[in-house]
C-alpha cells in the first residue's frame, strides 16, 4: 500500500513538473517584461484584412510573419500606422505609402473595423461611438465596457451567438444558443491578457452527430453532456497572459489553440483540436521569427480517469528570404507520461534550439518526431503561392525501390491566394491540393500520434487523403462578406478490421505488411462539400449569417447526403469550421 502510494505521489510531481517550470520561467522573464497585447483570432475579419494588404504590398513585412503567428495587436498597428495612417494623415510622405493608392472602400472600411477592434493602441478617437449607451455602456464601437487608467486597460464585451438551421435527411432542427464573456486588457504596459467562455447548447447536422459519436468528443471543443437528449451542452473556454521580456521576444502562457502556414488547412501545426496549455516564445530578429511551442496535451480515453497527460514540444524558425519570398523549417516531437516510469514531462525537450533527433536520440526514446518546412512567394501584387510539407517517417532508399512503404508517411500541400481576382475589387479566390500518405501522424500507440483529445493536430480527417478545395470570398460592399467554399476529398477508409492507414487514433502496427501500401487504399471514400455562406455586419462585431451547405459522402457501401438551411445572429463570436 506505502509503495504504491509512494508511486502514486512520484508520479503526482513529475506530472507537474511542466507547469512548476513554466511557473518560475514567467516570474523569472516577466520581471523586466515590456509593453505588450493580445493576439488576434486567425478566423477574424481582420486577418483576412492583414492577408490581403500584405499581398497587395507586394512586401513580407517582419512586423507580422502571418505563417506564423500569432499577430498580436500591437504588431499590427505599428504595420498599418507605418505603412498607411501615417502617409494618409501626412500628404508629404504619400509617395512613401506601400500601398499607392491601391486600397478599396471595402479595405479602408475594414481598416476602420481594425482600428475600432484594436484599441489602446488604435486611434481612440476614430474608434469613439458618436452615442454612448446610457453614458456607460459602448463608449467606443467595438466595446461594452471598458477602463483606463495610468497602469491599467480592460475591455469587457458579451459574447452572443443564437442560429437556427433544418437538415433534409432529418426530422430534427439544428440550432445554436452560446452565451459567454471576452475580457482582455493590459496592466503596466508589462502584461496582456485574454480571457474568453462560454456556454453552449447545440443541435448539430448529421454528419457531425457521426463524428461526435465515433470521437466522443465534439469538433475543436471536447467533453460534452446531453441537453434534451439528443443536443449537446458543452463549454468553451480560452485564457492566456503575454509579455516581453525584451524587445525581440514575446511570451504567451496558458489555454489556446495555434496555426502554422498559410493555406485552408495546415499539415504542421492546426487549430482543428481543441485548446491546450501552452508556453509559446517567439523570437523576432531581422527578417527571421523563431517560435518554440512548449504544450501540455490530453491522451482522452473515454474509460480511463483522470484522462492521460501527452506533450509536444515545437519549433517553428521562418525567415523572409526577400520582400516576395519566405520559407520556414519545422520540427516536433509528441510524447507521453509513462505512468510505471514516472516519466512525466521530458526535460531533455526544452532545448530552444532546433533538431530535436539529437535530443530524441540521447535519451533513448522513440518518440514521435516531425520535420516540415513551409513556403510563401508573392506574385505581381496579387497572388500568394504556398506550400507545405511534412516528413513523418520518410527513408529516401525506400522511396526510390518504389514498393510504398508503409512508414513513408509525409503529407504535401500546394495552393494559391489570389486578391481582387480577374480584376474584380475585394473578389478573393483560393485554391489548394492537399495530399496525405496512408499512416501518417499515426503511431503504435494514441499516445505519442499527433493529436490531441482525440483530435488531430493536422487535417481533421486523419491521413490516406487527397483534397481540392476552392474558396471564393466576395466583399465589393464592405458590411457584406459573402463566400462560397467547394471542397472534393477522396479517403482510403478502413474496411473490417483491416487498418488501411486513414484512421490516425489507431495502432499502426496492425497493417497487411510492410509494403504495398497506396495512397487512398481501403474504402475509397468521395466527399464533397458545398457551402455558401452570406455574413452581414449589423454593428461593430454583430453579424447576421446565412448559409447554404451540401455534402454528400459516397463509397461502395453507402451513400450520404445532406442538404442544410441556416440563419444565425452572432456578437464578438467567430464561427465554427465544421469543413469534414
Amino acid at each position: 500500500m506505502n509503495k504504491n502510494l509512494s508511486k502514486i505521489k512520484t508520479f503526482n510531481i513529475q506530472n507537474s513538473a511542466f507547469k512548476i517550470f513554466v511557473f518560475f520561467a514567467y516570474i523569472i522573464l516577466a520581471k523586466n517584461a515590456s509593453g505588450q497585447s493580445t493576439n488576434y483570432d486567425r478566423n477574424s475579419p481582420a486577418w483576412r484584412l492583414m492577408e490581403r494588404l500584405e499581398i497587395k504590398s507586394g512586401n513580407l513585412n517582419n512586423q507580422l510573419f502571418l505563417d506564423g503567428g500569432p499577430v498580436t495587436r500591437l504588431n499590427w498597428q505599428q504595420y498599418i500606422d507605418s505603412n498607411y495612417y501615417l502617409t494618409k494623415d501626412d500628404p508629404s510622405l504619400s509617395q512613401s505609402n506601400i500601398f499607392n493608392g491601391r486600397l478599396t472602400k471595402a479595405d479602408e472600411y475594414w481598416l476602420d473595423y481594425t482600428n475600432s477592434d484594436n484599441l489602446p493602441w488604435g486611434d481612440s478617437l476614430r474608434a469613439k461611438s458618436k452615442k454612448p449607451t446610457l453614458k456607460h455602456f459602448y463608449k467606443t464601437k467595438a466595446n461594452l465596457l471598458e477602463a483606463h487608467t495610468k497602469d491599467f486597460d480592460v475591455f469587457i464585451n458579451p459574447v452572443l451567438a443564437f442560429g437556427y438551421g433544418r437538415e433534409t435527411i432529418s426530422d430534427d432542427y439544428t440550432f445554436r444558443n452560446t452565451r459567454g464573456v471576452e475580457i482582455r486588457g493590459q496592466i503596466s504596459d508589462k502584461l496582456g491578457f485574454y480571457s474568453f467562455i462560454a456556454e453552449n447548447q447545440v443541435g448539430f447536422p448529421t454528419y457531425i452527430e457521426q463524428n461526435i459519436a465515433a470521437n466522443g468528443v465534439v469538433p475543436s471543443e471536447g467533453l460534452w453532456k446531453p441537453f434534451k437528449k439528443k443536443y449537446y451542452d458543452f463549454l468553451t473556454s480560452r485564457a492566456y497572459i503575454t509579455f516581453s521580456p525584451i524587445k525581440h521576444i514575446n511570451v504567451q502562457f496558458g489555454n489556446d489553440k495555434n496555426f502554422i502556414g498559410s493555406g485552408f488547412r495546415s499539415f504542421l501545426l492546426s487549430d482543428f483540436a481543441k485548446d491546450y496549455l501552452h508556453l509559446k516564445i517567439n523570437t523576432r530578429v531581422w527578417r527571421f521569427q523563431y517560435q518554440n511551442i512548449f504544450a501540455e496535451m490530453t491522451n482522452y480515453q473515454r474509460l480511463a480517469k483522470p484522462y492521460p497527460k501527452k506533450y509536444a514540444a515545437l519549433h517553428y524558425l521562418t525567415f523572409d528570404a526577400a520582400k516576395w519570398l519566405n520559407f520556414g523549417v519545422f520540427e516536433g516531437i509528441m510524447f507521453y507520461d509513462n505512468q510505471n516510469t514516472g516519466r512525466g514531462f521530458d526535460f531533455n525537450y526544452l532545448n530552444p534550439v532546433m533538431f530535436y533527433r539529437t535530443a530524441e536520440h540521447n535519451v533513448g526514446s522513440a518518440d514521435n518526431a516531425l520535420l516540415g518546412a513551409n513556403m510563401n512567394v508573392l506574385v505581381a501584387k496579387r497572388v500568394k503561392l504556398y506550400g507545405q510539407l511534412n516528413l513523418d517517417e520518410f527513408v529516401l532508399e525506400e522511396y526510390r525501390n518504389n514498393r510504398n512503404w508503409w512508414a513513408n508517411k509525409y503529407a504535401v500541400q500546394a495552393g494559391f491566394k489570389w486578391i481582387d481576382f480577374l480584376g474584380l475589387p475585394n473578389v478573393d479566390l483560393q485554391s489548394e491540393f492537399n495530399l496525405v500518405r496512408p499512416f501518417t501522424y499515426s503511431t503504435d500507440t494514441i499516445a505519442k500520434a499527433y493529436e490531441h483529445f482525440h483530435q488531430p493536430l493536422a487535417h481533421p480527417m486523419g491521413a490516406n487523403l487527397r483534397e481540392l478545395v476552392t474558396i471564393i470570398n466576395i466583399n465589393t460592399y464592405a458590411p457584406l462578406n459573402i463566400q462560397f467554399k467547394y471542397i472534393i476529398n477522396q479517403q482510403g477508409l478502413d474496411s473490417g478490421k483491416t487498418n488501411f492507414g486513414s484512421n490516425i487514433f489507431i495502432d499502426n502496427r496492425k497493417r497487411s505488411g510492410p509494403y504495398g501500401h497506396n495512397l487512398l487504399q481501403g474504402l475509397k471514400t468521395t466527399t464533397t462539400f458545398a457551402e455558401l455562406t452570406a455574413s452581414y455586419l449589423l454593428r461593430h462585431n454583430l453579424f447576421i449569417d446565412a448559409n447554404v451547405l451540401f455534402r454528400t459522402q459516397k463509397n461502395d457501401v453507402i451513400t450520404q447526403n445532406t442538404t442544410f438551411y441556416g440563419l444565425g445572429l452572432r456578437l464578438n463570436f467567430t464561427q465554427p469550421d465544421y469543413t469534414f
